[in-house]
């Protein structure tokens, strides 16, 4: 474990995951803060024949706070890269942000293959595996504690929470059956080709 004033000089490995943090997140982040003139309203926005405004100013904080946290993911990520070193504070911070991603990943858990699809293709499933393999050690054992502990709440909520409430019963059918009523046919068919939901039952 490092002290609070020790730097650790990045490994090849380090450097090449911090990279990727900078980029992916400062560029999501960066593009969500200033897309406020041509982000389109969503189809589900649309209530009586007209945009709800308070559908869209809920969508809208969701959306920049999302956007803060990947500007300070990759902010911080960034900087470690640039300089060449990080300290234990800048890891741990690493550490947290995917905490606090990831349960809402494990919360949603989509039905079927659709799910680990999903999970696969999010950059800080991979990311978070690679930091706890070969830099937890780094970081203080109760900061890795936290870190565990959210993941397995987004576990917990999509078991006990997620699977009774949100869709019944729990399958790509049902949540197909959503998507159709809430988001355009083009959205549908793209969500079954991932899903891998036969043409002949695309009806």
């Amino acid at each position: 474990m490092l002290s609070s004033t020790e730097f650790y000089a990045n490994t090849p490995l380090l450097q090449t995951v911090l990279w990727i943090e900078a980029v992916i997140y400062l560029g999501i982040g960066l593009f969500e803060v200033f897309d406020d003139f041509f982000e389109k309203p969503k189809i589900w926005m649309n209530v009586k024949g007209r945009i709800n405004g308070w559908l869209m100013f809920e969508h809208k904080i969701g959306h920049k706070m999302h956007a803060g946290i990947c500007v300070l993911l990759g902010f911080v990520a960034l900087n470690g890269a640039l300089e060449g070193r990080v300290t234990r504070f800048e890891l741990e911070l690493i550490f947290l942000s995917f905490a606090v991603i990831m349960p809402v990943i494990w919360s949603t858990f989509m039905p079927g293959r659709l799910g680990f699809i999903v999970v696969a293709l999010k950059p800080e499933f991979w990311l978070q595996i690679v930091m706890f393999a070969f830099f937890g050690h780094l970081i203080r054992p109760e900061i890795a504690l936290v870190c565990v502990v959210l993941n397995l709440w987004g576990v917990a909520v999509y078991v006990l929470h997620t699977r009774k409430n949100y869709l019944k019963p729990y399958t790509y059918e049902t949540l197909r059956s959503h998507l159709a009523e809430a988001d355009t046919q083009q959205r549908v068919q793209r969500m079954d080709k991932i899903a891998g939901r036969a043409q002949s039952n695309a009806n």
